[in-house]
């Protein structure tokens, strides 16, 4: 039956391989939104749980900048005096804070990083940041030759890599957090100031700043039983220059857009499965109707109504699950670009589709195609069961 079934298929070719794009458009689309929407709410998530820092401190109007300081890796070179670290420590609420400074690597000789990075240069001893989410590793410091490697940082081989003409040993990995964390080259932040300051290439940023003197943000965690909003004001007012942004409004904003998108996906994935449906539908109508008397002529041989109904079955199964796992194949590789692309245009999170999503959303595509064939063929076959096998052989054209 399966041999019967297979010369089918590749005998009728442009009919099997139209009703393969109708499951392969509808799988693809269905599995790929699954992935993206599953990928950027497992980021947001990973986001709320290993931020750490309940306010962001800013150079005055670059509060636009914030979200992409959080959620993206963009080289932004933004400064504060570091003097208003102290300032930040002052003020009422405050539990404790620790500075970053940024700088970035450039698409030239002096370094072996492909394409510009964000490097962020980190205070190791007061840093809540970076240091808890790194992967195997029990250190808590850097050397001035030493860099930690997000988790979607630039590879690099050796364990040597060339940065604006210095070389820095990697000293570990930093686990996923969901943010701009996974894309960054970290360093001890008076290196990255020295580096910035010598970089012939970052001479422009200097001719108002003092690289050595500053800051770019400063990241603050606030006491139990204060309000992070009620803080941020108090640091805004305080220290003149700096705006704070409250780091749980940016994930509720990204949340927001979330709900959109999703909902967005929802509505085009219900309308793909309406279509999807009626034109299956219309597919295996057309596939019975020019086969009547085919099928009729198996019946009048004495081969079984349900022989004849489970052979026609698997034909249009197979074609279904071979356009399933092809729209799944195709779906997944795609979802990874697509979210790369939501996380630099829109910035939000966006770390890679973990195992578990790939596999959920692969499962749920190719029970969405079996249960779509199996919904379609019902009436096709309800239709065969009550058609007289000699009227199919008289009617049907072959």
């Amino acid at each position: 039956m399966l041999y019967l079934a297979w010369r089918n298929i590749t005998r009728r070719l442009g009919q099997s391989v139209a009703t393969g794009i109708i499951v392969f458009i509808s799988v693809f689309a269905l599995t790929a939104s699954c992935v993206i929407v599953s990928s950027l709410e497992e980021s947001i998530s990973l986001s709320r749980e290993r931020l750490g820092a309940d306010i962001m401190v800013l150079p005055a109007g670059a509060s636009a900048d914030a979200s992409s300081v959080l959620f993206t890796a963009q080289p932004i070179n933004v400064y504060l005096p570091k003097t208003v670290c102290d300032e930040v420590s002052a003020v009422e609420g405050v539990e404790r804070i620790t500075p970053q400074f940024f700088t970035q690597t450039v698409d030239q000789s002096c370094c072996s990083v492909v394409g510009v990075t964000r490097i962020v240069g980190i205070d190791s001893e007061s840093d809540f940041i970076v240091t808890p989410w790194l992967s195997g590793e029990s250190r808590t410091s850097l050397d001035d030759n030493e860099i930690l490697l997000g988790s979607a940082a630039p590879r690099v081989d050796g364990g040597g890599v060339a940065i604006l003409g210095r070389t820095f040993e990697v000293a570990g990995t930093v686990e996923p957090t969901g943010t701009s964390v996974d894309e960054t080259i970290f360093m001890n932040i008076d290196a990255a100031r020295a580096l910035a300051a010598e970089s012939p290439y970052l001479v422009g940023l200097w001719e108002k700043t003092d690289p050595l003197a500053s800051v770019s943000c400063v990241m603050v965690g606030v006491r139990d039983g204060f309000d992070a909003a009620t803080v941020a004001d108090a640091i805004t007012q305080a220290c003149v220059g700096t705006v704070a942004v409250t780091t749980s409004d940016m994930i509720v904003g990204v949340s927001s857009q979330m709900r959109v998108l999703e909902v967005a996906l929802i509505t085009l994935i219900g309308l793909l499965i309406v279509v999807a449906a009626f034109a299956l539908t219309g597919r295996i109508s057309a596939l019975v109707a020019n086969r009547k008397k085919e099928l009729g002529l198996m019946r009048t041989l004495g081969i079984s109504a349900k022989t004849v109904l489970a052979s026609l079955a698997l034909e249009t199964g197979i074609t279904t699950v071979l356009s399933a796992v092809a729209g799944i194949a195709c779906a997944c590789a795609a979802a990874v670009h697509a979210v790369g692309l939501l996380h630099e245009s829109f910035n939000v999170p966006g770390s890679a589709p973990s195992y578990e999503v790939y596999c959920a959303s692969a499962v749920l595509g190719l029970a969405f195609a079996l249960v779509l064939n199996g919904a379609t063929l019902v009436r096709p076959m309800i239709g065969l069961l009550r058609t007289d096998p000699q009227a199919m052989l008289s009617k049907g054209d072959l």
